[in-house]
């Protein structure tokens, strides 16, 4: 596994707040205006424009912050896809473009992304290079062990401590050690 889920989680669990917090007072703003204008009269209006373009600010403030927290979150659950392409693979470098290839995503995206994970330690053992990231064991062992597809009956090779996916049938399998599950 090559992602921080605490650190994920963590971030997950920050962004939601954020977005409750700046939701119920976008919420009251609103409806602050909306009484504003209704109940006031003529001699009042001058300093109900003045309190109500406050309120706006603050209600395009709160705005902005719930789409970018969005965004994070968005951005944070993309981590997941990259974690299991970097578990199915056997060699431990992967180019962008078949990262690309295999998310639908740009190379640029990919290349962004990836850059972002791992300077936030979203992804961790995983080293990123002009064309291709290179994933490292979590464990020193770097061998390669046969085993037995449970679903078809061929032989794969899948690293130590890792996963990997069938060729013939596209069954995923981890190794824990010496044992196939």
């Amino acid at each position: 596994m090559y992602i921080n889920t605490s650190k994920i989680a963590t971030s997950k669990i920050v962004n939601a707040l954020i977005i409750v917090l700046c939701a119920l007072p976008l919420f009251i703003n609103v409806l602050f205006l909306y009484f504003l204008f209704t109940v006031t009269t003529d001699e009042q209006r001058f300093a109900a424009v003045i309190l109500a373009a406050l309120f706006i600010f603050f209600t395009v403030s709160e705005i902005g912050i719930i789409i970018w927290r969005s965004f994070a979150l968005h951005r944070i659950s993309r981590c997941r896809l990259y974690n299991s392409i970097f578990e199915e693979d056997h060699d431990g470098i992967i180019t962008y473009d078949s990262i690309a290839s295999m998310t639908g995503f740009k190379v640029q995206a990919v290349i962004r992304d990836l850059m972002w994970f791992v300077k936030r330690h979203y992804l961790i053992n995983v080293t990123l290079g002009r064309t291709a990231a290179r994933v490292d064991l979590l464990s020193d062992e770097k061998e390669f062990q046969t085993v037995v597809c449970p679903s078809c009956g061929a032989h794969v090779n899948i690293r130590k401590n890792g996963g990997g996916k069938c060729e013939h049938c596209g069954t995923f399998m981890r190794l824990k050690g010496e044992q196939n599950v």
